[in-house]
């Protein structure tokens, strides 16, 4: 009876633990269903995400080339119109300096053409003086170089009017020398007539009329010689002065002359001075009106390229910033995703486990009241691949193709990853999402273990 009861318990027991079993593979595969379910929600919701995000880099890259094509536009026109206005400038400029340096030489070929006679004249009357004066070389020419002749007097020497009147000069002189040869003759005669013989009293008396006559007739000569001088001086005097009054006469002229065409050289040397004044004033003003024309073009062209530069700046920072907004939003979108993601998987992870726990624990108590020790062992064993289900290979050194897509409240980081060969026969092939256990054990240390072959493991039932 006992052995039936035994074996009745036993059937019991075997027949409550599969019952337990079963209950808890239907809740477990509900739970791994309900995770599939998630991944393909999250799957869909990232491929939505990246849709939408490739639609919207787009539309922003449209957005910035055509901003940058009408700034590009925009700078050429302005470059365009900088160079029209800049072109205007430069004819204005050099139609200015034209009319200007037209007006300066006109003015100045009318002073040359009014002092033009003068100067000729000038020429002329100096030609003239230097062939009088004999310094033109053209020894042909009428008077050639009579203006340097000293005056002189043809048969008279100026320097006999400094002679001293003497007894030579007396002896000389016309009426002296008559009165003497008259007086001699009436000597003469009277000698004559006496027969020629003379008395003491005849020869006093021709003694006396020497005497007389010598004292009476040097006066006499002396003043002739004198009043004679006196007419030579002044008649050498008014010969010199028609002498130089007629070569100044004739001199003057051309000197007036020469004088009037220095003037008038010197007055068209004054215009020339005048032309190349204004003419450098006129090319000094248009270099100056150029060099601010090309001032204000490069200034123009200066503020057209920074507008542009900035107008550019200002377009890729708004693209910048609205693609990280995107990406931002974006990566908030799929943290969100595949927090919530990670939350349901580890729910359907533990919801299974729960289920398959408990579906153990109860086949384990059905053993163990009916056949004690031996279903202790069984429920041992089973307790044994229960943790084998919590526990999970989580080394970050037997994973691959790592890509982290979530984060937990915790902070532990969520990742999809693939097992290296061999550990994907025992953990599983394909994509994985879980946690690293490096990571783990800086945050829940109590939820890390090290498996027999040396790899790390984490207990998900601890993960929060």
């Amino acid at each position: 009876m006992s052995g039936w009861v035994a074996g009745a318990i036993v059937v019991g027991s075997v027949i409550a633990a599969d019952a337990a079993g079963d209950a808890a593979d239907v809740q477990a595969g509900a739970a791994e269903k309900a995770g599939e379910t998630s991944l393909e929600g999250l799957r869909l919701q990232i491929t939505a995400d990246r849709e939408n995000v490739d639609r919207q880099i787009d539309a922003q890259t449209t957005n910035l080339n055509k901003v940058i094509a009408a700034q590009d536009a925009a700078a050429l026109r302005g470059e365009t119109a900088a160079a029209v206005a800049l072109d205007k400038q430069i004819a204005a400029q050099k139609e200015s300096l034209n009319a200007s340096l037209a007006l300066q030489r006109e003015l100045f070929n009318r002073q040359v053409e009014n002092l033009r006679s003068f100067k000729e004249a000038g020429e002329k009357g100096q030609s003239r003086l230097m062939d009088l004066l004999g310094l033109s070389g053209n020894t042909d020419a009428p008077d050639y170089g009579s203006a340097t002749q000293a005056f002189k007097v043809e048969g008279f020497d100026p320097n006999t009017l400094f002679k001293e009147f003497n007894a030579q000069e007396m002896e000389q002189d016309p009426g002296y020398a008559f009165r003497v040869a008259e007086g001699q003759k009436a000597i003469e005669r009277s000698t004559a007539a006496r027969g020629g013989l003379q008395s003491g009293a005849a020869l006093k008396a021709a003694a006396r009329f020497g005497q007389e006559m010598g004292s009476q007739e040097y006066q006499n000569a002396f003043n002739r010689f004198q009043a004679n001088k006196a007419f030579q001086a002044q008649e050498y005097g008014n010969a010199f002065n028609r002498f130089t009054t007629e070569r100044q006469n004739q001199l003057a002229p051309l000197m007036s002359l020469t004088a009037s065409g220095q003037a008038a050289a010197a007055g068209q040397a004054a215009a020339a001075g005048n032309f190349a004044s204004g003419g450098s004033q006129a090319i000094q003003n248009a270099g100056a009106g150029q060099a601010a024309a090309y001032g204000g073009y490069g200034q123009a062209m200066g503020n057209i390229a920074a507008n542009q530069g900035a107008g550019q700046a200002s377009a890729y920072t708004n693209f910048g910033s609205n693609l990280s907004n995107i990406y931002g939003a974006s990566n908030q979108n799929r943290q969100s995703a595949y927090a919530t993601n990670t939350a349901n998987q580890i729910n359907a992870i533990t919801g299974g486990a729960n289920a398959r726990a408990a579906g153990i624990i109860g086949q384990a108590n059905a053993f163990n009241t009916a056949v004690g020790q031996g279903i202790q062992l069984y429920g041992m064993n089973q307790q044994n691949a229960l943790l084998g289900r919590y526990l999970t290979g989580s080394d970050i050194s037997i994973k691959e193709n790592i890509r982290q897509v979530g984060v937990l409240s915790s902070g532990l980081g969520v990742y999809e990853y693939e097992y290296k060969a061999p550990y994907k026969d025992v953990w599983g092939h394909g994509y994985q999402t879980g946690v690293m256990a490096q990571e783990v054990e800086q945050i829940i240390p109590e939820a890390v273990s090290v498996h027999p072959d040396g790899y790390k493991m984490v207990d998900y039932s601890k993960i929060h």
